[in-house]
């Protein structure tokens, strides 16, 4: 029984990417929402809702040449199923597991860091202030959805870190 639990919750860890990619999405499809009807409630509260955690990661997408809101939408949600295939067979895709992990955690860090920056430019952040010494950090933006999804991200992660590192030694599974 210990096992399966085990096996269960390694699962549902390498399922976080997915999580993320779909989430994604779902702000893509927010913004198709607005577009044709932008006195919708519900369509903005999602895209609020969204907005801090998915804003940088979807302009990085939007940046690539070729990208836009249609095949972005596609692509994340092809991501995201994607991940569901290697979060189930994790010993078969053990790089593509890693890197589809590691690419959904880089995007939730961005953001978090990205999300405390209350400034358009870096005009203010001088050398002189900078050789003084006056530093002033604002904290990151707290967003429980944020934060979940990044703990989520870790702990993928983790797993693929532990995967590897059991396949290097030798021992047995997860």
């Amino acid at each position: 029984m210990e096992s399966h639990t085990r096996t269960a919750i390694f699962t549902l860890m390498r399922l976080g990417p997915s999580l993320a990619y779909a989430t994604a999405a779902v702000f893509l499809i927010s913004m198709l929402l607005l577009e044709y009807n932008p006195s919708s409630a519900s369509a903005w509260w999602l895209h609020m809702a969204i907005l801090p955690i998915m804003r940088e990661p979807i302009y990085l997408l939007f940046a690539v040449p070729g990208v836009g809101i249609w095949s972005a939408t596609v692509l994340l949600m092809l991501a995201s199923l994607f991940g569901i295939h290697l979060a189930l067979q994790p010993q078969r895709y053990p790089r593509s597991g890693f890197i589809h992990a590691h690419v959904a955690l880089i995007a939730t860090g961005l953001t978090m860091g990205r999300a405390a920056v209350a400034q358009a430019d870096l005009s203010s952040l001088s050398l002189p202030q900078l050789l003084r010494g006056d530093w002033s950090f604002l904290p990151l933006s707290y967003s429980p959805l944020g934060t979940f999804l990044f703990v989520l991200m870790l702990s993928a992660c983790i797993c693929c870190h532990l995967r590897i590192i059991k396949r290097t030694y030798g021992s047995g599974e997860e």
